[in-house]
């Protein structure tokens, strides 16, 4: 299969010029901080809802007490503007990290695509690509997951690489993970605890799952904890991303608000930093699929009493990843899930955003569970009206009030 070689040398070059137009932007800005008298740094007046789970609004854990400029599930670029520009330094170091990480595989692309060796090479890119966005941190892994399914903008060797990605994330410190659960949760280890995993089963984005069992039950479940300081990493790497769509926006002549892009995007995955959301929306999942009678499909049991806004524990459920299972009630698991979401989209209004091939599983008796509740919207009731129109329209062949639907 022919590779679309413009796409990854132009995306290459582009990379590039981005990164050495704003290096010399943030050069001036951290000159400036140094011939310039301190200001005073901007702080975020937003504050979580209170929520009924195991910490207060304020985490506790000094792992997390690194500044941000807004707190988790308050995405506000406009205090990060703010923030960041008393912070040139800050800004300058990171953006000096993500260029010299980056450089060498920008540069291999570029003389890939001149010297004709693209498709020969491929392979060793993709995986050098992978490497590069999991050293790059938390924001750079969610946006290559993303990337790992669109292979109408990224070709579809090096989308595939990337779906090691979408399970497969390098973990953190076990011993600090450990240290994370005790001091969210205000307990030991040992005594709520029979047993749980020394090592993360699992490494996302955002988080890592240990595997335990209840003192209390005997139950088993799984841990999810969130990396340290993800909240201080992901506003600096959003508040970039940010002051340089509008120059990207201007050298390619794009008409896409990308300012607004990133916005939307960001406020997605800022949400995703409060696990107490993502519990409630995990249990409301599971029971507005019973009330409608869609047994099928469900999301993990919640431990309430467990959770906090860094730390979710849910009850264990074994499975295998519907897109590697090669059971026969497969093609019937995948009509259910397409219910599940036109039900969530068109019925509940709360619409799972994050459905990769890591976030379904076939289980044992036939069930499909949904896994990951972090990143949700709310639809509005005028756009599932709108939707459903639209539908009712193509399905009476009505076409003529399609545009009006839309």
């Amino acid at each position: 299969m022919a590779l679309s070689s413009p796409r990854a040398s132009t995306a290459a070059r582009a990379l590039l010029l981005l990164l050495l137009s704003s290096l010399s932007q943030e050069h001036s800005a951290v000159k400036a901080a140094f011939t310039s008298s301190p200001s005073k740094s901007a702080t975020s007046t937003n504050r979580h809802h209170h929520l009924h789970y195991a910490t207060s609004t304020k985490s506790t854990s000094p792992t997390y007490g690194i500044d941000a400029p807004y707190n988790e599930a308050n995405y506000d670029p406009h205090a990060a503007a703010e923030y960041y520009k008393d912070r040139p330094i800050e800004s300058f170091y990171r953006l000096t990290q993500i260029v010299g990480r980056s450089s060498r595989f920008i540069v291999d692309s570029i003389l890939d695509a001149k010297l004709d060796r693209e498709e020969e090479l491929v392979d060793q890119r993709s995986e050098e690509l992978l490497e590069l966005i999991s050293d790059l941190g938390p924001t750079f892994i969610k946006i290559g997951q993303a990337l790992s399914t669109r292979t109408d903008l990224l070709p579809a060797k090096y989308a595939k690489g990337l779906t090691g990605l979408q399970d497969a994330v390098p973990p953190f410190s076990a011993e600090l993970g450990r240290q994370v659960i005790e001091s969210e949760l205000n307990i030991k280890i040992d005594d709520v605890f029979s047993e749980l995993s020394l090592q993360p089963v699992a490494s996302a984005s955002i988080g890592q799952v240990y595997r335990g069992r209840l003192r209390s039950t005997g139950e088993e479940v799984a841990v999810k904890v969130q990396r340290p300081a993800v909240l201080s990493n992901v506003a600096l790497d959003l508040h970039m991303l940010r002051s340089l769509a509008p120059m990207y926006q201007k050298s390619k002549e794009i008409n896409t608000d990308l300012e607004g892009l990133v916005d939307a995007w960001g406020e997605g995955f800022v949400n995703e930093l409060d696990y107490r959301a993502e519990a409630r929306y995990t249990t409301e999942f599971s029971k507005a699929m019973k009330e409608r009678g869609l047994g099928s499909v469900f999301a993990p049991e919640v431990v309430e009493e467990l959770s906090s806004i860094h730390v979710l524990t849910t009850k264990w459920v074994d499975g295998q990843r519907l897109a590697d299972s090669d059971a026969d009630d497969v093609p019937r698991l995948c009509g259910v899930a397409l219910n599940a979401y036109l039900t969530m989209l068109l019925d509940t209004g709360t619409l799972h955003c994050d459905p990769h091939p890591g976030n379904l599983l076939r289980t044992p008796d036939g069930r499909l569970c949904i896994l990951d509740f972090g990143m949700v919207i709310n639809v509005p009731e005028d756009l599932q009206l709108s939707l459903l129109e639209f539908i009712a329209d193509l399905n009476a062949k009505n076409y003529e009030d399609v545009p009006d639907d839309l």
